[in-house]
């Protein structure tokens, strides 16, 4: 640590390194005492902050160069497929944001939040750009902070900006018995085109797996002929990211009707399998269960994964075993279990109920009109209403009149 002067120069320059990095400047005063207290007060406050290796501002990557870096990482590293897809996915939505040409450094919280996250739609034969949804800007979002975590992990960012996900509302519809009624009845009506009669056979059979087991969509179109007991009446899914995801699942009566018709005289294979895709099995189901919908005049609300939220809803109220419905569903812990509970308020209703008995009716109450052949009298309800006994309150005591 030394600071000196230069050839015809007036100012002392400080010059030393901390961590293998070296750090110099001017400290802008020509008084000894003071260049030697900006040095230490410099020093103090690069080990305070520990970004001694922090780059310039202009010398960060943009978003789009530091994407690279970030797929190839993902690519390479042993994340499981569906995290590596999610990610993939996620930076392909912000690549046409205008974060993507920005500088990471100069990248702020409120950037990241003023922005909107769209996308192209087909509808009929035109494409049109809309804003996405709330839980797609969302994956978006945590692309985003996974991208930032690693620039600071690989020392390109001193600290990554803080900014809030989108708020989206649960999938929460259930579908009721009725609702699934409709839908299979429409599912069962006849049709030409040869195509989308197995459509309609795929969305009926994931729709009833979805309904009788709880199981994702992801994890139906990964079902294999090998893992099916019929003699248990069970299911093994091998997937998952926690072992918990890697269950058995029950079999139902008619989930097993349909699948020894699909599997007939298979052994091994997919259950669900598509010459199509370079997975081997069908990957959504999502156009056809949209036609569905619509055809069936069903709520846009509705939608595939709400089939796992009446399985657990059901099955919950049926047996009263949280832990078991949590351990079909695949979950690690019952807090899980919150957004798929569906509680039935009957119950609630008969007990207030029967804690009311015995207590004056309605109508029997300051203000409210008394039944008839209670034995009040219009006259004695005015009186009621000029009575300083019925006052609620001290005196002085004025009730809001607002709404009245």
């Amino acid at each position: 640590m030394s600071v000196f002067k230069r050839p015809n120069s007036p100012l002392y320059q400080y010059s030393f390194y901390l961590d293998g990095m070296r750090f110099r400047g001017s400290t802008k005063t020509g008084k000894i005492t003071e260049a030697r207290a900006k040095e230490s007060a410099l020093i103090a406050k690069i080990i305070e902050r520990g970004a001694i290796s922090e780059p310039k501002p202009g010398h960060a990557p943009l978003l789009r160069e530091l994407a690279t870096r970030f797929i190839q990482w993902v690519e390479g590293s042993k994340l499981e497929t569906s995290t590596k897809e999610y990610y993939q996915r996620g930076w392909k939505l912000l690549a046409t944001t205008k974060l993507a040409a920005m500088r990471i450094s100069r990248i702020t919280g409120d950037d990241v939040e003023a922005t909107r996250i769209m996308h192209k739609v087909q509808k009929g034969e035109e494409t049109v750009t809309v804003e996405c949804s709330a839980h797609y800007t969302n994956r978006a979002l945590r692309t985003l902070k996974r991208m930032f975590s690693k620039a600071v992990e690989w020392k390109l960012l001193k600290d990554q900006p803080r900014f809030k996900l989108t708020k989206a509302y649960g999938r929460d519809t259930k579908i009721s018995v009725a609702t699934e009624k409709v839908l299979l009845e429409t599912l069962s009506k006849p049709i030409i085109n040869k195509r989308n009669a197995r459509m309609r056979q795929h969305v009926h059979d994931v729709l009833v797996i979805a309904q009788d087991t709880g199981m994702r969509p992801s994890e139906i179109f990964r079902i294999r002929v090998e893992n099916l007991d019929f003699a248990n009446k069970q299911v093994w899914n091998p997937y998952g990211k926690t072992a918990k995801a890697r269950r058995f699942v029950p079999m139902s009566e008619r989930m097993a009707g349909l699948l020894v018709v699909r599997c007939a005289g298979r052994k091994e294979g997919w259950v669900f399998p598509s010459k199509r895709s370079k997975s081997g099995h069908i990957e959504t189901i999502a156009k056809g269960f949209q036609a569905l919908r619509t055809r069936a005049g069903v709520s846009n609300k509705l939608v595939l994964y709400s089939a796992r939220h009446t399985y657990g809803s059901y099955a919950l109220a049926a047996t009263g075993n949280l832990f078991a419905v949590a351990a079909s569903m695949g979950h690690v812990d019952t807090k899980s279990m919150e957004p798929y509970q569906h509680h039935d308020l009957s119950s609630l209703r008969d007990a207030i109920n029967h804690r009311n008995q015995g207590l004056p009716e309605f109508g029997h109450i300051f203000g409210h009109i008394p039944p008839e052949g209670s034995g009040i009298n219009s006259g004695d309800q005015r009186k009621a209403h000029n009575s300083n006994d019925l006052m609620v309150g001290p005196e002085g005591f004025e009730p809001p009149t607002k709404g009245l």
